[in-house]
């Protein structure tokens, strides 16, 4: 009984030959493609870090990159916080963006199950970077395992925006974003103006020896 359940563990070669191979989708972050190549189709990509470390900007940039290359997007928004207006600005075309919008993360899960298994996105995001810890800790991990065979062999790229990692070892790529350094000018010490912020991204799976970086420009 226990052999038979440490094979069921067990990655045989030709999942793992697999992994290797999956197609990479650019996110039209320089910095951070040239170290990962990109995010990868046909798996969970897990995003997280805590308020202020640029998930957002990361998505933007990331929903805009996609959608102008003719991808359809999804965001699923546990907490309706999403910015049309910013993602405007970050170049996102609408026309092939579903944004929707859920009351909590009952919700939100269930919204992103429907989702992945009807098929047909390039991108889909599940966005509970508002959601707290302790109400994440109550999604069953079974909807992980049950998102990670859904988007298996797929075109999709399936993202999870958190405060914290939850779909463990469901995501074949996992990037902490730590608090966002702000950059400011002007000499004077009481007068300065944001000018935007310094975003760094570390990958932790797989783990890379270097960590990416890009600068937000603060809005006018």
């Amino acid at each position: 009984m226990e052999r038979a359940a440490l094979a069921a563990h067990l990655i045989s070669k030709v999942q793992l030959q697999q992994q290797l191979e999956r197609e990479l989708l650019l996110t039209g972050i320089e910095g951070f493609d040239a170290l990962t190549g990109g995010l990868p189709r046909g798996a969970i990509t897990e995003v997280y870090g805590p308020a202020s470390c640029g998930k957002t900007t990361f998505l933007h940039t990331f929903l805009a990159s996609s959608s102008v290359k003719g991808e359809f997007c999804a965001l699923v928004d546990a907490s309706d916080s999403f910015d049309p207006a910013s993602a405007a600005a970050s170049g996102s075309e609408f026309e092939r963006l579903l944004w929707v919008r859920c009351n909590g993360v009952e919700q939100a899960i269930r919204s992103a199950d429907l989702l992945v298994h009807s098929g047909g996105w390039g991108v889909l995001v599940l966005d509970l970077s508002d959601i707290h810890a302790e109400m994440m800790r109550k999604v069953p991990l079974s909807y992980w395992y049950r998102f990670k065979r859904a988007v298996e062999n797929t075109p999709t790229v399936f993202i999870v925006l958190a405060s914290e990692p939850y779909a463990k070892n469901c995501a074949s790529m996992v990037l902490e974003l730590p608090p966002a350094k702000p950059v400011w000018s002007g000499a004077h010490r009481d007068f300065q103006l944001l000018r935007g912020m310094d975003v760094s991204v570390t990958p932790r799976k797989p783990i890379r020896p270097t960590k990416a970086s890009f600068r937000v420009k603060a809005l006018a």
